[in-house]
């Protein structure tokens, strides 16, 4: 898989909201544990925006076009903690990639990830067996909560 990653503490992110909804008090953190994702987007820039943020929190990530291949990896016996999949990609949706994946006994948490929000969307992927299913973009505000669950 992907190489190792430092833990570092990302620079100039914010850690909280103007609302004061703020879960992810501090914004220094690294990781206690060796994390790894995967991110499913054939979107280039999404997925590079979405596998920097990771990185910046010292998550091991590996990134992915297409449903297919994150199926194939998987298939393959490589596991992760976080699995960030695209509603729509090309071939295998991203409910489909989701229940794939599910079959094969992973356990991984699964984010269902989209730019477009739909409450049908969101049943779809859920019943599919994702954990949560939210619109982009992603965020610390997001990302950060669901990696320090994962680290404890």
């Amino acid at each position: 898989m992907g190489a190792a990653v430092d833990h570092v503490t990302p620079m100039g992110m914010s850690g909280g909201s103007a609302e004061g909804n703020d879960k992810s008090e501090g914004q220094c953190f690294s990781c206690k544990s060796k994390l790894t994702a995967l991110v499913v987007d054939n979107g280039g820039v999404c997925r590079a925006i979405q596998t920097a943020l990771l990185r910046s929190y010292g998550v091991d990530t590996e990134a992915v076009e297409t449903g297919k291949a994150a199926v194939e990896l998987i298939a393959a016996g490589a596991t992760f903690s976080l699995i960030i999949i695209e509603m729509l990609l090309p071939f295998m949706d991203g409910p489909e990639t989701a229940k794939q994946i599910r079959a094969m006994g992973a356990q991984s948490k699964i984010l269902g990830i989209t730019a477009f929000f739909d409450e049908r969307d969101q049943q779809e992927f859920l019943a599919a067996g994702a954990d949560d299913f939210i619109e982009k973009p992603l965020s610390p505000e997001i990302v950060l909560p669901i990696i320090r669950e994962l680290d404890n």
